[in-house]
């Protein structure tokens, strides 16, 4: 999803790390021109996406959070 709104896949790059057994981070960089479109006005995007990938995590027992650098 986030490479979509970026409109250059390449420009954005998106890890995952396992902190412990049930806490994942996943760190978004992109270029510094993307990175605004990925927040959004407000940072309504990003909040969005938290909160939905929260929200799912939180049904498996998992924590994540989502960083964008």
């Amino acid at each position: 999803m986030l490479t979509v709104l970026s409109r250059e896949s390449e420009t954005v790059q998106i890890n995952r790390e396992s902190l412990n057994p049930g806490y994942s981070r996943i760190v978004v960089t992109s270029d510094p021109a993307i990175t605004g479109r990925l927040i959004g006005k407000g940072g309504k995007t990003i909040s969005a996406l938290r909160e939905l990938v929260r929200t799912v995590a939180r049904e498996h027992g998992k924590r994540v959070d989502i960083e964008v650098c």
